[in-house]
């Protein structure tokens, strides 16, 4: 069977000489990986749209018994020039992808999750926004969507207002400053206030956002632990080193 479907490309991995095999993440089928025969061809242009973060339209051969479909054709629906002239804007860019990438199963559409990747990647190619903002939407919107929304609101054991505390060791969930026995993060009043204000707007209103840096970094490492926590797959993304990396340097700046 053809499937005509969009696509945000995931991964890209050697096969042959001329050909290579791809995950795709789809609008209509959800993960799916694909063999793309003699992409590699000297004058075939269709190799250069199968790199990570693209976001594309495909044609491929369906067989429901075989793992690996077949590409027909390919064509883009989105380039991303600003992502890819920028080192922290595409470090972020493959993070995302492999998010999703270890976040879902094969052949599970989620239609959903896929309009977040690509409009997410979308903003992040829009130079005047903050990438590190954009970065935090998405890892605060994935939690949502896939089930796990941390409570911003109370402490998980005694369940009290909270404005400072931390992500318990031990279930991954946020506690006040009273309750936190071991936590690798502490999250202070400024930082809570950020997330709050993250959590109250549509993606499209990030740019009327006007935090500093400085202010969204903790936010994200506390993000980073509850995700990595709760959604299984996370702690595997070796995008996310680098990402780690870029935090520290980014908050050395500001100290």
């Amino acid at each position: 069977m053809l499937i005509a479907t969009n696509a945000i490309v995931l991964k890209r991995i050697p096969f042959s000489d001329t050909s290579i095999i791809f995950r795709a993440f789809t609008e209509d089928c959800g993960k799916v990986t694909i063999l793309a025969k003699g992409v590699l061809r000297p004058k075939n242009i269709i190799g250069a749209l199968l790199e990570p973060i693209n976001h594309i339209h495909i044609q491929y051969y369906n067989k429901s018994n075989r793992d690996i479909q077949i590409l027909k054709d390919a064509s883009f629906i989105q380039q991303y020039p600003q992502i890819r002239n920028n080192l922290t804007r595409i470090i972020l860019g493959l993070a995302i992808v492999e998010i999703i990438d270890r976040a879902t199963l094969d052949c599970n559409p989620y239609p959903v999750l896929y309009r977040l990747g690509w409009r997410v990647l979308d903003k992040l190619n829009d130079a005047s926004q903050n990438f590190w903002l954009v970065f935090a939407f998405f890892l605060y919107q994935l939690s949502i969507r896939l089930g796990f929304m941390p409570n911003l609101k109370n402490c998980s054991k005694c369940f009290s207002e909270i404005s400072q505390g931390g992500i318990d060791d031990y279930t991954g969930e946020l506690v006040c400053t009273k309750c936190v026995t071991q936590s690798q993060i502490h999250l202070e009043e400024n930082s809570f206030i950020t997330l709050q204000k993250i959590t109250g707007l549509h993606l499209d209103d990030l740019k009327s956002l006007t935090i500093e840096n400085n202010s969204i970094i903790n936010p994200i490492r506390f993000l980073d632990l509850f995700t990595s926590f709760h959604i299984e797959g996370l702690k595997r993304v070796r995008s996310m080193e680098m990402v780690r990396k870029l935090i520290i340097e980014e908050n050395d700046k500001s100290v």
